[in-house]
């Protein structure tokens, strides 16, 4: 009997020590990769002492090689502006990919582009439609020519009487583009009848309203989760079928008012997570639109995309570095919680935090639940293998681009891991 109750307890104390080695955290941290090595070492010796947005040239053309490969002629490529909101940077990218097309989703944008000598000469092409008061507003701000040739876009009869109005209160002709619902429900006309209404009203108004074609936006399609086969091919399966709903509406327009297609027409489409399924199968769309992607922030991380590099990081400096850490009002055992959990076994503060990105590395680094996040200071535990020191800097990557370069107010460029100046951001 005391062998059969001492055998238990050593079958009770194994499964206790495994149980514990099963839950105990396990250390997540690790150093700086090369790529950050390089960069943290530029940061220290020649950079700004403050948090900062990092875009790496080389990698930003690496996409545009690949974006310029992936959109062949006859497509066109148009540059979504709110994605990549830089004066400096919309510059590089029209010299590279050598489009004068651009899709703006903001009215400030808008007025700032179309008294730009060099951007108020490109196609623009609005990427929402916006409210007649904002028509009027940019109206206000800028040359009637240049206003005149902006594509607006019109989702809904309502809206595109509202601008026929305002047209002829100011005896000028709007360029109107008509938002389509291509099957996956984010507002436009949803059925080819009823963008033949709007079509009757814009032929019957030519003197104040100029057909220019229209928009049918998918890309969220990729985020549609496919639990069987290949996803890739889900989202290309999608998006013929969006092409031939696309189609009807253009046979429908043709049938009905083939003055109106007579020229050639703006056919605009794709996004960042779609752009590249239309090479091939595709006889409608003939403006594709794509930003985000040469950036690449986490919200882009999709199958679609993995022939694109992250090219930009927001890199903020370390202030402090604190052995262990430790819980206010539990000092006397806070030195338990670094031997249970080996990510505690150092705590970083960081200048500024709060930021719209994702740790990238070093890598194990976590924010303090107990002190939350601050704009100010961030609190960030890690074990020791992370290595940081003050000075040293912490790497994230934007889940988007657009708000965290305006916020931010400049990029910093990289070339080979080196500073080699820096470009303004507008604010949205």
């Amino acid at each position: 009997m005391f062998q059969l109750r001492k055998f238990r307890i050593y079958i009770l104390l194994i499964a206790a020590i495994v149980l514990v080695y099963v839950i105990k955290p396990k250390d997540d941290g690790s150093a700086y990769s090369d790529y950050f090595y390089k960069i943290n070492k530029e940061l220290k010796e020649n950079g700004f002492g403050k948090p900062v947005v990092l875009l790496d040239l080389d990698r930003l053309d690496e996409n545009l090689t690949t974006l310029s490969k992936n959109i062949p002629p006859p497509l066109y490529y148009r540059i979504v502006v709110k994605s990549l909101p830089s004066l400096d940077l919309l510059r590089h990218i029209t010299k590279s990919t050598k489009s004068n097309r651009l899709m703006v989703f903001h009215s400030g944008d808008l007025v700032m582009l179309l008294a730009d000598p060099e951007f108020s000469s490109f196609d623009i092409l609005l990427g929402k439609p916006m409210p007649v008061r904002a028509l009027e507003d940019i109206y206000k701000k800028t040359k009637i020519d240049k206003f005149q040739k902006t594509h607006w876009l019109i989702d809904t009869e309502e809206r595109l009487t509202q601008y026929l109005e305002f047209a002829k209160t100011k005896n000028i002709k709007l360029h109107v583009v008509l938002e389509i619902d291509v099957g996956l429900h984010r507002g436009g006309f949803a059925k080819p009848k009823d963008a033949i209404n709007a079509l009757t009203l814009i032929y019957s108004s030519q003197k104040h309203l100029e057909f220019d074609g229209f928009m049918g936006y998918e890309p969220h399609v990729a985020s549609v989760p496919n639990l069987l086969g290949d996803k890739n091919k889900a989202i290309e399966k999608a998006i013929l079928s969006s092409l031939s709903f696309y189609e009807e509406f253009v046979i429908s327009g043709k049938q009905s008012f083939p003055t109106l297609f007579a020229k050639e027409l703006l056919l605009n489409g794709g996004g960042s997570k779609t752009y590249r399924f239309y090479q091939k199968n595709n006889k409608i769309v003939n403006d594709v639109s794509v930003g985000s992607a040469l950036v690449m922030p986490t919200d882009f991380d999709v199958s679609t995309l993995t022939e694109h590099k992250p090219a930009f990081f927001i890199a903020a400096p370390v202030l402090k570095r604190l052995e262990g850490t430790t819980i206010p009002f539990l000092e006397s055992i806070s030195f338990l919680f670094p031997l249970w959990n080996p990510n505690l076994q150092l705590t970083y503060f960081t200048y500024g935090g709060a930021y719209l990105a994702k740790k990238e590395s070093p890598s194990g680094l976590f924010d303090n639940s107990l002190y939350g996040v601050s704009t100010n200071q961030g609190i960030l535990n890690g074990s020791r293998k992370t290595g940081l020191q003050p000075d040293d800097y912490v790497f994230y990557r934007p889940t988007q681009s657009e708000k965290v370069m305006a916020e931010m107010g400049e990029v910093v460029l990289l070339r080979k891991g080196k500073i080699i100046g820096t470009w303004k951001c507008f604010i949205n």
